[in-house]
């Protein structure tokens, strides 16, 4: 997981650059948000793959152009398009299943 300041322009860099690119959108005074995370956190470390977690309050841009509707936001990328959107994060199997189909290369 990457979660330090990271610019939108990088970001977008990466989706661009990267064939699978896992972003996480978070809002700072979110409870869903925390837990949510935590889930994300947990099948990161079974399935060993890496994410970029954002603060949305400073990518306001990022929200606009993939139509970001709330927090806690999975969006999901390949080969630099967004293939995948989970913004009810239901439980951590939901969560390695909706991962798992992302990673097999279509």
């Amino acid at each position: 997981m990457m979660k330090e300041e990271i610019s939108s322009l990088d970001i977008t860099s990466h989706i661009q650059s990267e064939d699978k690119f896992i972003l996480y959108g978070y809002a700072p005074i979110c409870a869903n948000c925390t837990i949510a995370e935590r889930m994300l956190g947990i099948v990161s470390e079974m399935k060993g793959f890496d994410y970029t977690s954002i603060n949305l309050n400073f990518h306001k841009d990022l929200i606009e152009k993939y139509q970001i509707r709330s927090a806690p936001a999975l969006l999901l990328f390949s080969r630099g398009e967004l293939v995948r959107e989970v913004y009810a994060f239901q439980s951590v199997t939901y969560l390695s299943e909706v991962i798992e189909e992302f990673m097999v290369d279509r």
